[in-house]
């Protein structure tokens, strides 16, 4: 696999210059009472106080404004918080958008898709159906293919994260993986402004292919995916992203369903902060890994709030 740069911190002011403030300065917090169950010092970056109650809007914002020549139409495959941002990004620059979602989407997310201006088709259930299909889609109708992960801008709005995180003082930073560009864009950062930060980036183990990739050191297609985190169920890495993951992430850690189910109930009891399974994965890895986490100062990122009504359920029954 061809090494990849990692992005700059130059391409990541940039793309903060093209999002939208509504996205930008999200609350940086922390809680006693979730300290103290963690054992360690752990900064929790917010990103569902937003129109699309997720982080996606960031690297959506940064890789529309970036389009040129700007495109009369765009095409995408998203689970949902990607596809709401591109929808946003999209229809505030008169550009069409198509997102093609999996069957098993969460409704909530596949109506908020839609409220926000995108057409959604159901794909197949493969996540590589889903993006042949996009692709199909692009090349008859002229629009253009977004794939999430395969544009460094999009890895530069996440950075952005990173960014307003300086000057915390932090030993880890522990970024959830789906289709890597979040994980890329803070790591990016964080090598460039403070190389003394340990990235540790958290994989389902139900969707193991960015692991085994990373691993490899080459994608590795795992047909098949068994998680509730949605957003971060991968089966088909995109290779670029991979490579951009081995250049700034520096180990991977995995966390099973439980452990997700687990963290999000601690988040809401200690911090009262909601949080979608994705967005809870990052607190879910420092939860099971308290002796390598203990007496740490750790950050990690609440991705996203769109539950569906199944997980809400399991979390509040809890």
């Amino acid at each position: 696999m061809d090494a990849q740069p990692p992005i700059t911190p130059q391409q990541i002011l940039a793309a903060r210059a093209a999002i939208d403030p509504v996205f930008l300065d999200s609350p940086a917090m922390s809680h006693g009472a979730l300290d103290e169950a963690l054992g360690c010092a752990c900064l929790l970056k917010v990103e569902t106080l937003n129109p699309i109650r997720s982080f996606k809007g960031r690297g959506t914002e940064a890789v529309v404004a970036a389009l040129a020549p700007r495109p009369d139409a765009v095409v995408a495959t998203s689970s949902g918080n990607f596809g709401q941002g591109l929808a946003r990004a999209a229809a505030g620059r008169g550009i069409a958008a198509t997102i093609l979602a999996p069957a098993w989407a969460n409704p909530l997310k596949l109506e908020a898709m839609r409220r926000l201006g995108a057409t959604v088709r159901l794909a197949e259930p493969d996540e590589g159906a889903g993006k042949d299909l996009a692709r199909r889609i692009a090349a008859e109708t002229g629009a253009l293919f977004v794939e999430d992960g395969g544009h460094p801008v999009i890895s530069a709005g996440a950075g952005t994260i990173a960014q307003e995180l300086t000057g915390h003082d932090l030993d880890d930073v522990i970024v959830q993986i789906g289709d890597g560009a979040l994980a890329t864009g803070i790591g990016s950062w964080f090598k460039a402004q403070a190389p003394e930060v340990r990235i540790v980036g958290v994989v389902a183990r139900g969707a193991p292919a960015m692991a085994q990739s990373f691993a490899a050191g080459r994608a590795i297609d795992t047909p098949g995916t068994d998680t509730i985190a949605d957003g971060m169920a991968i089966s088909r890495p995109v290779p670029s992203a991979v490579a951009q993951l081995r250049a700034c992430v520096d180990e991977i850690l995995l966390v099973d369903d439980g452990a997700i189910l687990d963290a999000a109930r601690l988040l809401l009891r200690t911090a009262g902060v909601m949080a979608e399974p994705s967005g809870a994965a990052g607190l879910a890895a420092v939860l099971t890994n308290r002796d390598r986490f203990a007496g740490r100062r750790v950050a990690t990122v609440i991705t996203g709030s769109n539950l569906d009504a199944t997980f809400q359920a399991r979390l509040l029954g809890g």
